[in-house]
């Protein structure tokens, strides 16, 4: 499913009009397993530089409360941080809510004595189109205009859009907070600037129509009904905030932009066989059941690293684990281990496993892969002799 909504948005950056011809697009899945061993070790480094304070603070990225995280999704930060020195980025451009996971990356650079701190450009994020959204609902397809949003549906979204002409008493008042469960962690530190008023459609006017290079928004106005064109949104929010514009007005002239940005991209989606089959794809995964729930009968799907099927060791080995490594290894040690070795039946593969990874993230010999390597030498050279 990932794989096919990545194609697809492929598609609608096309028919949006992007420039595809310096663009390469990667799949994480494929370049993680095509280089494994220098992706993994990052993410173990990072995770041993940061303790779960830090971390969680970062789980923001998935709007969750602390209290409600999984493993994985503490896991999703150092994995997010890892990338960009694994992809070998210089400009980290993202959006403002990825902000924190992207500062933990330039604070490693500090732990990890890396020279080069990537820079770091954050966007606006669009306010939901509810009230009271920070920003779109994943759960609420009405509370954001999407690519494949037919005009109808761009209407009734915006139509029922929330539009206020004023400031609410106790907007922007955050200390009435009663505590730490009480807010989104993903609503935290949402926007770049202070904006009280939370107005989505005139967040969508500044943010999406006149965005571009000397683009035009045009829309009646109480003095002009039939339609005045600005090129400045300083212009707009002043005229709408006097009672020039009203909220009616407004939106039916976002109703018109949006249209009109959106039409080549129906048109893309309609005509061309491959975007077409892919749309048809995505909105089935979207009526589908995210989660589907498992009956007490089936046993849950578990995915676990077969190293007999990979290759990698022999059916029936005896498997023995070496100690993590330390300054002051011991004759001791290896005669410990050379009794588990010999506890196998005498036809049994015997494997020794050297944890070199889980010496990194445990911080043995200050992680130094050099060091952990040199006692791995040594204890391997005292077990032969």
């Amino acid at each position: 499913k990932i794989g096919v909504v990545g194609k697809y948005l492929i598609e609608v950056w096309k028919a949006a009009g992007m420039d595809l011809s310096n663009v390469e697009f990667r799949w994480a899945s494929e370049e993680i397993t095509d280089d494994a061993r220098v992706y993994w070790p990052i993410v173990l480094d990072v995770a041993r530089r940061f303790n779960v304070t830090r971390i969680k603070k970062c789980c923001q990225i998935m709007g969750r409360l602390e209290g409600s995280l999984t493993s994985a999704q503490v896991l999703y930060p150092l994995m997010q941080c890892a990338d960009v020195f694994f992809l070998r980025a210089d400009v980290c451009q993202l959006g403002v809510d990825q902000r924190k996971v992207n500062m933990l990356a330039r604070e490693y650079c500090d732990a990890a004595k890396r020279k080069f701190k990537p820079v770091i450009l954050s966007h606006h994020m669009l306010y939901g189109l509810k009230e009271g959204q920070e920003k779109m609902s994943k759960s609420d397809p009405d509370s954001a205009v999407f690519m494949e949003d037919t005009r109808e549906d761009v209407e009734r979204k915006i139509m029922r859009a929330y539009c206020p002409t004023e400031v609410k008493g106790g907007e922007g008042n955050d200390d009435d907070a009663s505590g730490e469960d009480a807010a989104d962690a993903g609503k935290e530190s949402m926007h770049l600037t202070k904006d009280e008023l939370k107005n989505p459609i005139l967040d969508y006017v500044q943010h999406i129509v006149l965005s571009p290079p000397d683009s035009t928004f045009a829309c009646a106005t109480s003095s002009d009904p039939d339609g005045k064109v600005y090129d400045d949104y300083a212009a707009v929010r002043e005229d709408f905030l006097k009672g020039e514009i009203t909220p009616e007005q407004l939106k039916r002239g976002l109703i018109d932009a949006l249209n009109e940005l959106l039409e080549p991209v129906r048109n893309h989606f309609t005509n061309d066989e491959t975007a077409r089959g892919l749309l048809e794809r995505v909105r089935e995964f979207k009526k589908q059941s995210a989660v589907p729930v498992a009956s007490e009968e089936e046993a849950p799907k578990v995915f676990r690293l077969d190293l007999v099927e990979e290759g990698v060791v022999s059916a029936g080995s005896h498997l023995v684990f070496a100690p993590l490594p330390c300054s002051n290894p011991t004759l001791q040690s290896a005669a410990d281990l050379l009794a588990k070795l010999k506890a196998a039946e005498d036809d049994a593969p015997k494997v020794l496993m050297l944890l070199d990874w889980t010496a990194r993230v445990n911080g043995a010999l200050d992680a130094d892969t050099k060091l952990i390597s040199a006692y791995h030498s040594v204890l391997l050279a005292s077990l032969r002799a």
